[in-house]
C-alpha cells in the first residue's frame, strides 16, 4: 500500500476543492467491496429504479 502524506491547505477554498475532488472520485470511480464491487452512485441508482413508491397511481 502506498503511503501518502496528508495534504496541507493554505485556505478554506483549497480544502473544499480537494474534498470535492476526493468525494467525486470516491462516489464515481472507486469500486466498493461492500457494494459487490460497484460504484456507489450506480448502486444508489439501482435502488431508485421505478417502483410504486416513485410512481404512485
Amino acid at each position: 500500500m502506498e503511503h501518502r502524506a496528508w495534504p496541507t491547505f493554505t485556505d478554506l477554498a483549497g480544502a473544499q476543492a480537494s474534498a470535492a475532488t476526493y468525494f467525486d472520485y470516491y462516489h464515481h470511480e472507486r469500486l466498493h467491496a461492500s457494494l459487490a464491487h460497484q460504484l456507489p452512485w450506480l448502486a444508489h441508482q439501482q435502488l431508485l429504479s421505478p417502483t410504486i413508491l416513485n410512481y404512485p397511481t
